[in-house]
């Protein structure tokens, strides 16, 4: 009916913003999906730990919705792995288990190393013209000792990898995994160091790119990524004795 919403859709929800007030996020798909790339966003930065409830009124409330969309929201999270419903609690943030994030990550090198292959068979202009670009700007940051920019740019770097293969599947997959991936890599502290090894292993990267050498591509790409997994890996396993052994020196203390 002329003048009425149509069913499954709501007048545009708002983001709180840090001085209370609100800044519309959204307009005309349904609510539910508008919401969710912020509640997951917020999960991967960690703004609710892992096995932390999330607080379901204080987020109808941010988010100017009824409990109907966000409860959608939760099941697709669910289905995602990103938060467990559990009944008579509510949607509970998943627990960083190391053995399943070994597996996302094991994963993500597969996808990025058919990547890399794929980009240096076809040699799409555009892609490697965007993949030169950051690694120029990583090694800008790299120099100038900005670890925050350059882990930024070095996630544009390996999502441009994979986008320029052409293979949406892969992209998607690859979109995917990264969720649980970056979440475990921000909640150790961010990302592995900034070392010089790291840089080395991208400039491999880019030169089999460029010369279009598939198998050395991918082999450079493993190679990296092989001293990245490790990285998060002990990152993820490590806080626990860490914050012991504080608790041991300022006992003795």
């Amino acid at each position: 009916m002329a003048g009425k919403e149509k069913a499954g859709r709501r007048q545009p929800a708002a983001r709180r913003r840090t001085d209370g007030s609100r800044t519309r996020i959204v307009s005309k798909e349904p609510i539910h999906e508008q919401i969710l790339p912020h509640i997951r966003r917020d999960i991967v930065l960690n703004r609710w730990a892992p096995d932390e409830r999330l607080p379901e009124m204080e987020l109808c409330e941010e988010f100017g919705v009824s409990r109907t969309p966000l409860r959608d929201v939760l099941k697709i999270l669910e289905v995602e792995g990103l938060v467990m419903l559990v009944p008579h609690i509510g949607a509970v943030v998943t627990p960083l288990n190391p053995p399943d994030l070994a597996e996302k990550l094991e994963a993500m090198s597969g996808l990025e190393q058919i990547s890399a292959m794929k980009v240096a068979e076809l040699q799409p202009p555009a892609a490697l013209r965007e993949i030169k670009r950051l690694h120029k700007a990583m090694e800008e940051a790299a120099r100038n000792g900005q670890t925050s920019k350059y882990y930024g740019l070095n996630d544009e770097f390996h999502r441009a990898v994979v986008l320029g293969s052409g293979n949406s599947t892969i992209a998607k997959m690859h979109e995917t995994v990264m969720w649980h991936v970056s979440r475990a890599r921000n909640y150790a502290n961010e990302r592995e160091p900034l070392n010089q090894s790291a840089a080395e292993h991208h400039d491999a990267i880019v030169d089999a790119l460029e010369k279009g050498d598939p198998e050395g591509a991918a082999r450079a790409m493993r190679n990296h990524l092989a001293e990245v997994i490790a990285n998060v890996l002990d990152r993820v396993t490590a806080p626990t004795s860490r914050a012991t052994d504080q608790e041991m020196e300022d006992t003795a203390a």
